[in-house]
């Protein structure tokens, strides 16, 4: 089978793009084709097309991806909708409303036409409708309604970014009743009198906590013993006691058997986990019944049926498009396969709009003949919460699994000058105790950070120090040494670090 082209090889000028005939025509010639355009298709197609390549960019949904209108941006202003509610204490059906409003106006009414004129401003062809690879070099566009199938070619590389897709688990009666996937969540104006939310990750956790604000009773069911599985127990157990602050039942260590229809919604039939690990009180062969089920178990990656076989690209079981650290497509034997790359939700890596953006300029980098390099180990996972939860690297568990002579501090945050400031755990009637807040680090023996969690106010924007000292595998002591404005919340890093610093052989004080 005859190879496309490197993505190292020099472009042809757009000017001798002889066989582009268009719609209906034979073939349409491209130096790149970005095969779906979220994030980090986006930022390639604009990115290579300013830099005078010819650009073909095909998408069958919304350019931007589910970022901008199904997950990232409205979530996070129904978050802030949700706190602003729960502190104001005003009517919450009258506040939903209000917050669904603002949603859809930063999502923009799902209107993907300023992505469109953008594109089309930096020099980019947009192709809409589902695109099929036919054999080396050449693919094929299918509209989802009436129209031409359009044939395009691509002469030095074509760019993967399908992204991924909700999984819904094969549970019995799921299909009788309401149901939600987050994407149906955050496009809706209903505000259920009762939910449950199957599947306690990132997205379980902020979408129950957005509901509960606003008057829902929301159960959440996790099968694991803690939330936010990926992470250590600390961080899920932390987050926890926090969601149920918020009026949120959680049911960890619990196994959603079944459902049926109910009063107009569902009847959901709970047991223990099948692990033997102890559930929450409520969990043990009890029914809930709820109008709504919003199910967020997780997405997987939209690999398949894109007809990368052709090109010798190997699909995992579970649809990723594996790449290496310059985003490469890999056959079966793990090779690069010339002329093809992928970025984003689809390589299976790290389920975030920063990991496609990071895998983006990894790939545009590359174009340009540049040797940049995806750096995983210091991509951050974040969950919106309130307090949101942060975390970078290997958790304490996973490094011991990997191997390392692991040692581990925490710092509570309320013991910094600035949670003494905004009186964070002085606990009054109109603000009661918000609950736990605390950084751990992970280093190994030799005083190497390898992770770092922190569950507490703003995590998520002071946390990023932290996941540059992974990135740059920076040894503790340096974040001992290093001085933190008065009072910040970033100050609890520093006894932690300090710590570890002695622990390792490098007292600092």
């Amino acid at each position: 089978m005859p190879s496309t082209p490197s993505p190292d090889a020099p472009s042809r000028p757009a000017d001798q793009d002889t066989e582009d005939v268009g719609p209906g025509g034979d073939v349409e010639q491209f130096d790149l084709v970005v095969l779906g355009v979220g994030s980090g298709g986006e930022v390639v197609a604009a990115t290579a097309a300013r830099r005078g390549l010819r650009v073909a960019a095909v998408e069958a949904r919304l350019l931007g991806g589910e970022c901008p209108f199904l997950a990232c941006v409205p979530s996070k202003v129904m978050l802030l909708a949700a706190s602003r509610a729960r502190a104001a204490g005003t009517d919450l059906r009258a506040a939903f409303a209000d917050a669904v409003r603002a949603r859809d106006e930063a999502a923009q009414h799902l209107d993907d036409s300023s992505q469109a004129d953008e594109l089309a401003e930096a020099g980019v062809v947009v192709v809409r409708g589902r695109g099929t690879v036919t054999g080396p070099g050449r693919l094929s566009v299918r509209p989802d309604g009436d129209g031409d199938v359009r044939e395009l070619a691509w002469g030095r590389a074509l760019v993967v970014g399908t992204g991924s897709q909700p999984v819904v688990p094969d549970l019995p009666g799921l299909d009788e009743v309401p149901t939600w996937t987050s994407d149906q969540a955050l496009t809706s104006d209903e505000l259920p009198g009762r939910l449950l939310v199957l599947g306690g990750g990132p997205v379980g956790c902020e979408l129950s906590q957005v509901y509960a604000s606003f008057g829902t009773e929301v159960t959440l069911v996790e099968t694991s013993p803690h939330l936010l599985p990926s992470e250590d127990p600390w961080v899920g157990e932390a987050l926890q006691l926090h969601l149920e602050a918020s009026g949120v039942r959680v049911l960890v260590a619990t196994t959603l058997v079944g459902v049926e229809p109910a009063d107009g919604g569902a009847r959901a039939r709970l047991e223990p986990a099948s692990d033997g690990s102890e559930g929450s009180e409520g969990s043990d062969g009890s029914e809930v019944v709820v109008d709504r089920v919003l199910v967020v178990t997780g997405r997987a990656p939209s690999g398949d049926g894109l007809g990368l076989d052709l090109l010798g690209v190997a699909v995992s079981e579970k649809g990723a498009v594996e790449v290496d650290d310059r985003c490469r497509a890999l056959d079966a034997d793990g090779s690069p396969v010339a002329g093809v790359l992928a970025v984003g939700d689809v390589t299976g890596l790290a389920p975030y709009t920063h990991t496609a953006n990071h895998q983006a300029r990894v790939v545009t980098a590359g174009l340009a003949g540049r040797d940049v390099r995806v750096r995983s180990a210091g991509i951050p996972r974040a969950v919106y919460t309130d307090p949101p939860v942060f975390s970078v690297g290997l958790g304490e568990e996973a490094a011991r699994e990997a191997g390392h002579d692991v040692l581990v501090a925490h710092q509570d945050v309320g013991e910094t000058g600035r949670a003494f400031v905004e009186q964070l755990g002085v606990g009054t009637a109109d603000q009661p105790d918000p609950g736990p807040s605390g950084v751990r680090l992970v280093c190994d023996r030799d005083g190497t950070l390898l992770g770092a969690a922190a569950v507490g106010p703003h995590a998520d924007s002071w946390g990023g120090e932290l996941a540059l000292a992974v990135t740059a595998g920076l040894d503790v002591r340096l974040l001992a040494e290093h001085t933190r404005a008065f009072p910040t919340w970033s100050e609890a890093i520093t006894p932690a670090a300090q710590d570890l610093a002695a622990r390792t052989g490098e007292d600092v004080s």
